[in-house]
């Protein structure tokens, strides 16, 4: 039974860092003397369908504001596309119960770099003191 929990928490990080991967969120480099790194930690949550998903959060308590960044907010959909989406629905009289969208945070531009430790437990091997 414990085991089975573990193996679905284990696929639900593999299934966040995939994600992270495939929109080409990081890039592994060198660790610098000059470079701030941030920490990170995995936060869990149980859906209420029973899926188990699991986020990568950074630590950005750790960052000043006007020295690691400008402004705390970063658009992820457009005021546009979300009038446009409940336009079409109310036309073809569609219910819409609730909207998500996967990995959305995913999707806004940072202006800024920002290094972060690779998660522990998913270190790429040779490469343990690198950064994303």
């Amino acid at each position: 039974m414990l085991a089975d929990i573990q193996n679905k928490w284990l696929k639900s990080c593999l299934e966040e860092l995939n994600l992270l991967k495939n929109r080409n969120i990081y890039e592994v480099v060198d660790l610098s003397k000059k470079i701030k790194v941030i920490k990170n930690h995995w936060v869990f949550n149980i859906k209420s369908d029973g899926y188990y998903r699991s986020w990568l959060i950074a630590k950005g308590f750790s960052q000043v504001k006007g020295i690691d960044f400008d402004k705390l907010f970063s658009l992820v959909v457009y005021y546009e596309t979300v009038c446009l989406f409940l336009a079409v629905a109310f036309f073809e009289d569609w219910d819409i119960h609730s909207i998500n969208i996967k990995a959305a945070c995913l999707y806004g531009d940072l202006d800024e770099e920002i290094y972060m430790k690779q998660p522990k437990g998913f270190r790429l091997p040779g490469k343990e003191k690198k950064v994303w």
